[in-house]
């Protein structure tokens, strides 16, 4: 039998006596898949946006440096939200406010909108992004197995579909408004869809009286504090130290997903003299190179270990990055683009398991009120985030477009060395159940 105490906001209507969450997992899923396509749906018209405010590479870069900078903000909020409200309901409020501003984008006259209505986006997002997956955790504790990965290929496949339309639209002529609107609505609805399905506040226990929101709770190791010790919103010490290296391994991951979402489209169009209808190429084959990685990841993380697989992927990227940036001085025409989308696929490819388990990694860090972990790793991706744009930028201006990748190709040096450290926590660490959960 499950007691909630939180049947005023949805008390876990998806969950059964086993502890399974087939509604919750629904709710989950929803948030994520609206939160790629919304981002998807931006991608392939931002050579629009930015020819049509008559911006250069670097200016491109700060104006979109505006985004995690409001993400820098909205990331401190995430744990107080949280504590006010169920993280579901704080997710699915500001993934509706994240679309209605993304809606907006398109309308903006001067470069001071566009970069207002970005800091606005970030603000949101990062809260919807700290409340969905602390979400989803919660899902997966009481679904019982690893299903943070999969979560993560929803988001790819939701990405995957709006960066789909967005090209298809920007082939076809439509006005970056009325596809901006159209996929606005759409994500706002569909997170709204998960507001009946989502788990109420983390108060569920088991007949034994355990909490199944948080099992580092139940079973605390000789890291963790003692039972009856207060847990903190503040990390210091040793916890603050391992969320910042998480949040580092995972901002390398994060180099390639910006490369993606900012980059890309200029990169095919100026490298490749791809036209509209083929500049969001290079975000789809980022994102469904990562839509099966995701998908597939739980169990090669369970077959060979999280740090291995952490490893392989940081080879991928650098192996796939580094095609692309030689394949940029030595082809030309169609075979460039081929070579070009196969190696931002292999560099998506292998940093698909890189955030999730980092993710999971800081929400079970011992000691720290929920959410705050996430929170603190939210913060410290999007530093990078906000340093990669005009990071990119300075190098497109003054080395020239094809070099943008170079980032990615020590961002993937970097995973590789990183992995055994950080990955190799998860598989020393099991559940209860014996099974282990991937960080």
């Amino acid at each position: 039998m499950i007691s909630t105490g939180g049947a005023a906001e949805s008390g876990g209507r998806g969950t059964d006596a086993r502890g399974h969450a087939r509604g919750p997992v629904a709710a989950t899923a929803l948030l994520f898949a609206a939160n790629g396509a919304i981002f998807g749906a931006i991608v392939p018209r931002l050579p629009d946006l930015k020819d049509a405010l008559d911006l250069g590479p670097a200016g491109f870069g700060l104006a979109m440096a505006c985004y995690p900078a409001g993400a820098l903000v909205g990331g401190l909020f995430s744990p107080a939200l949280m504590r006010r409200r169920s993280d579901g309901a704080v997710a699915v409020a500001m993934m509706v406010v994240a679309s209605l501003v993304a809606a907006l984008l398109g309308f903006s006259p001067v470069v001071a909108v566009f970069a207002g209505l970005l800091l606005l986006f970030g603000v949101a997002d990062a809260i919807t992004d700290v409340s969905m997956n602390a979400h989803g955790i919660r899902v997966q504790v009481r679904h019982g197995a690893s299903l943070i990965n999969r979560f993560h290929a929803v988001w790819s496949l939701g990405a995957v579909l709006g960066a789909a339309g967005g090209s298809v639209a920007a082939g076809a002529g439509v006005p970056v408004e009325g596809q901006m609107v159209g996929a606005g609505l759409v994500c706002a609805l569909a997170a709204l869809a998960a507001l009946p399905l989502r788990l109420g506040r983390p108060a569920a226990e088991d007949e034994h009286g355990r909490d199944l929101d948080h099992p580092r709770r139940e079973a605390p190791s000789r890291d963790a504090p003692p039972r009856d010790a207060p847990y903190r919103r503040i990390p210091g010490g040793r916890p603050l130290l391992l969320l910042v290296a998480l949040g580092l391994f995972a901002c390398c991951a994060e180099i390639v997903e910006d490369f993606a979402q900012t980059w890309s489209a200029l990169y095919l169009r100026d490298v490749a003299a791809a036209g509209a209808g083929l500049a969001g190429l290079g975000f789809i084959a980022v994102q469904g190179a990562q839509l099966i990685g995701r998908f597939t990841g739980d169990r090669l993380v369970e077959g060979v270990g999280a740090a291995r697989v952490g490893r392989m992927g940081g080879l991928c990227v650098v192996v796939g990055s580094g095609a692309a940036l030689l394949a940029s001085f030595a082809l030309t025409g169609p075979a460039l683009l081929v070579v070009l989308l196969t190696g931002f696929a292999l560099a998506g490819w292998g940093i698909a398991t890189v955030i999730p388990g980092a993710m999971v990694g800081a929400d079970s860090v011992p000691g720290l009120t929920p959410g705050t972990g996430l929170a603190v790793l939210n913060w410290v991706m999007r530093m990078g985030f906000l340093v990669s744009p005009p990071l990119v930028g300075l190098i497109a201006e003054h080395a020239g477009m094809r070099w943008t990748v170079a980032p990615m190709v020590v961002g993937g040096v970097l995973i590789a060395v990183m992995a055994g450290p950080l990955l190799g926590r998860s598989d020393r660490r099991h559940t209860d159940h014996g099974q282990e959960v991937p960080a």
